[in-house]
């Protein structure tokens, strides 16, 4: 069990699966393009020698995100949250593996405010924290007064690596894993009630 001693000073969100649902089918994904398991799609990409098959394979994600993007919908609780840290003046920030293209197709669609949005063109994707650590300098804050939400083991991975406050959103269900250093989100709801009364309970 860890705890946080005061809330954080800005908030960082992983992008599907934390905020939006794109009903991305990660398992056809894989059929088509060939990707065994064990390894992401971006890292399988990264590895391929031939540049034909880096293409082809690189298409093929790419539509399929795109086409998450056309029919994202907000996850419970996510909407209110970001628009209510915003309202605050709260830093707020997207860190997503996906393509800006898709990405911002999927702010678009939500409305999501403008916050800044740091794709897989912009830094290495995540596990990496560099992209995190990008945020942490623009906004001129110490890493470990941030807080990064999202849903996959790659983002509690990137915000230890970054030094930041790692919170596993789980929609309410139990984790995969026992919750050791980071933070247990069931619900969006408690992320704003941590930042307005100072306190969130930990796993």
């Amino acid at each position: 069990m860890i705890t946080a001693a005061s809330p954080p000073r800005a908030v960082i969100f992983d992008l599907d699966g934390t905020l939006a649902d794109s009903r991305l089918d990660f398992a056809a994904i894989r059929r088509e393009a060939d990707v065994p398991d064990g390894i992401g799609l971006l890292e399988h990409i990264e590895g391929l020698d031939c540049p034909d098959e880096r293409h082809r394979v690189a298409t093929i994600v790419d539509r399929h995100e795109m086409a998450g993007a056309e029919a994202a919908t907000w996850i419970h609780g996510a909407e209110q949250v970001l628009h209510g840290l915003h309202h605050r003046g709260l830093p707020t920030a997207i860190v997503t593996r996906n393509s800006r293209a898709a990405a911002m197709r999927t702010m678009q669609r939500l409305l999501m405010p403008q916050v800044p949005l740091k794709a897989r063109e912009d830094a290495p994707p995540k596990p990496d924290p560099s992209a995190l650590l990008a945020l942490a300098q623009d906004w001129d804050l110490p890493p470990a007064e941030i807080a990064f939400v999202g849903d996959f083991h790659y983002d509690i991975e990137a915000a230890q690596r970054a030094g930041m406050i790692p919170m596993l959103f789980t929609a309410g269900a139990p984790p995969d894993t026992p919750a050791v250093g980071f933070l247990l989100l069931p619900v969006f709801e408690s992320l704003l009630h941590w930042i307005d009364r100072g306190h969130v309970d930990a796993g």
